[in-house]
């Protein structure tokens, strides 16, 4: 997305809402303010197909204000290559909820909104949010929202974001590392009877990242003297990575006689371009002839890469719906339409400036039909069905769930298709085709939630069988970083316990996950994480303002984590770097003032002096950023 677009894009917001704020302050006959956050609702697409339709308020509490993972879309951990927007992926294995055909390009998935998770609105007011976020290492958050109700049964919203960070490893000319960019609009309308609802939205995000390839180890050089930041050396000066994303979702339904029988349909449109460019590929220069670095090889053209795939989708759901007292069921076919096309540039002959461009197409064509039920006596007393298939393909997922007041049991059998990426490459480093298996997976899972006597339990434990996984591979098959797929079975034991208990203005929540892989060592994970939280919380100066102020830890067990690959926005295996880590300690102060809350964090406290902690890695040669003062405002404007 172009400045311009930004530019108009932050212009309308903004004189949207200062003319809201001139024309519709509305103030009762004690001159206090009569709406706030009970008067601003949202309500989730989710909850429809699930029969509820009732709104919810906004959330302005004060709890993961400070936290980095809740700074984005998916608030699950995350390895990431250490700074804010970097390429990440999640840091415990999970089963992929999409059936049939997949891109596989998900490096930047949570900085990206999800168009069947955006919140819509009903506000008695016009309603501005903003929220900005920085810290001394060049972290940079910003979003604002505007949305009003045009009358009582139209909502429409405008949404602007961006996200920045400095490099904080090697000496670059530019030291921008991350150029984010979003914009979204939705909006929520239903009849004067109530039979119709549309709920739309549209987004589009614009993710740029400056490639490394991460820190480049003098010969001799221990893991403890990789720590001098822009002092350290890179193995890429002249690439980078972005990504465009354009989505388009609108899901409407009509009562056909009440709740109990409804039509629904759902468009989704989506696109996906990736591109990535190394302007100058690396060489050795103390031999001849020179030996390419951090690459495994060029194809193509043996000075400068030029990457790119697009890939476009248009999805149709049609199906019916109903909800009554005791049952609440769904029915559906789907279908799927879309390409894929793969292009890589490269000199002709001598030329420096001419180049030609070589690629493939492939076409998607997936179709499915799925449902599900729910049969409800409570909100904690349920059993629950789900299932969805692909017509004349080998994808599907069956799921029966059931839940008794604290206990939740379920079982999922599911087998889902290589992604494209996995299945087709054709770059100036890479080029596979290959013709995998389904992978199968089977989970058993058992949860336990309770409250009793100031404290609260949840606890965790996931059982799966996987069959014929793909995985990007090592240096040690003379194919790193390209895909291959396991013969074996993997048994993944996965648990997590979370206790949180409150005594007067005090609160200790701590949480740890377990996991166990028996089977071919392709999938890795730490065996144990441990988050931890002290704080106090309360009032303060006769309740003008309410605080949280604590300390935050989190640690891990060593392991070998995935290595990135830049060129495909990969990560894979690798058997050479441990990854270790002391407790990351962070200190940290949430405050809310009406209707704004604010935070100050001191990020990585153990590393304020090297003489404590030199820095620790959250990727193999990729190290976290420093100790870091970060801090945040959220702003809520009710007219």
């Amino acid at each position: 997305m172009t400045y311009k677009k930004i530019c108009i894009a932050a212009s309308l917001l903004w004189a949207s809402a200062a003319l809201n704020h001139a024309q519709a302050q509305i103030i009762d006959d004690s001159t206090k303010a009569i709406y706030g956050s009970a008067t601003t609702r949202v309500l989730y697409e989710a909850q429809i197909f699930k029969g509820n339709y009732a709104s919810a308020p906004i959330d302005t509490s004060l709890t993961n204000l400070h936290s980095t993972r809740h700074w984005y879309y998916d608030s699950t951990l995350q390895q990431n290559l250490g700074n804010v927007g970097t390429a990440s992926q999640p840091l415990f294995w999970r089963m992929p909820l999409t059936l049939g055909t997949r891109p596989g390009r998900n490096a930047f998935d949570v900085y990206a909104v999800r168009p069947d998770q955006i919140e819509y609105y009903d506000t008695k007011s016009p309603f501005t949010f903003l929220h900005y976020l920085q810290g001394s290492k060049g972290e940079q958050i910003f979003r604002a929202k505007h949305t009003r109700n045009v009358n009582s049964r139209w909502n429409v919203g405008l949404g602007l974001e961006r996200l920045g960070a400095t490099r904080q490893i090697g000496n670059p000319r530019n030291l921008d590392l991350i150029e984010h960019y979003g914009l979204q609009a939705f909006t929520h309308y239903f009849s004067k009877n109530d039979r119709y609802h549309i709920m739309a939205n549209y987004a589009l995000t614009s993710h740029e990242q400056i490639e490394s390839g991460g820190i480049q180890p003098v010969a001799g050089e221990t893991e403890a003297e990789l720590f001098d930041y822009q002092n350290e050396p890179v193995w890429l000066t002249n690439a980078f990575s972005k990504e465009d994303r354009h989505t388009l979702h609108a899901t409407q339904w009509y009562k056909l006689i009440s709740p109990g029988l409804q039509l629904y349909h759902t468009l989704d449109g989506f696109s996906q371009e990736t591109r990535f460019a190394d302007e100058n590929l690396p060489y050795s220069g103390d031999s001849n002839p020179r030996m390419l670095l951090f690459y495994p090889r060029t194809i193509l053209d043996a000075n400068k890469t030029l990457d790119n795939t697009l890939y476009r989708q248009l999805e149709n759901t049609f199906g019916v719906m109903g909800s009554t007292r005791f049952f609440v069921y769904r029915a559906y076919v789907k279908r799927r339409d879309g390409q894929y096309e793969i292009t890589s540039r490269n000199a002709i002959g001598s030329d420096p400036v001419t180049y030609q461009e070589g690629g493939l197409t492939l076409d998607v064509a997936d179709n499915f039909i799925g449902g599900e039920a729910q049969f409800k006596l409570k909100n904690d007393i349920y059993v629950t069905t789900d299932g969805e298939l692909q017509i004349g393909g080998d994808d599907y997922r069956l799921t029966a769930q059931a839940r008794f007041k604290w206990l939740t049991l379920s079982q999922t059998r599911t087998s889902y298709s290589p992604t494209l990426l996995q299945r087709v490459h054709y770059s100036n480093h890479f080029e596979w085709f290959n013709s995998f298996e389904n992978t199968t997976a089977d989970q058993s899972m058992a949860q336990l939630e309770a409250s009793a006597f100031n404290n609260y339990l949840r606890a965790q434990v996931k059982y799966t069988i996987l069959n014929n996984h793909v995985y990007f591979q090592d240096s040690t098959s003379n194919h790193q970083a390209e895909p291959a797929q396991t013969s074996g079975t993997n048994f993944l034991l996965q648990a997590n316990v979370q206790h949180k208990f409150t005594w007067k203005a005090l609160v200790l929540d701590n949480t740890v996950y377990y996991n166990s892989i028996n089977g071919p060592k392709v999938i890795r994970m730490p065996e144990w994480y441990w988050t931890g939280r002290l704080y106090a919380q309360g009032p303060m100066f006769k309740n003008a303002i309410t605080v949280q102020a604590g300390v935050e830890a989190n640690w891990h067990s060593g392991y070998y984590a995935d290595a990135y690959m830049p060129v495909t926005q990969q990560y894979y295996l690798q058997n050479e770097f441990k990854i270790t880590q002391y407790p990351v300690l962070d200190l940290f102060l949430n405050a809310d003032i009406k209707t704004v809350n604010l935070f100050l964090k001191l990020s990585n406290l153990n590393a304020v002096s090297s003489s404590w902690e030199p820095g620790y890695f959250t990727t193999p040669i990729y190290s976290a950023n420093p100790f870091s003062f970060i801090f945040g405002v959220r702003w809520n404007f009710y007219d």
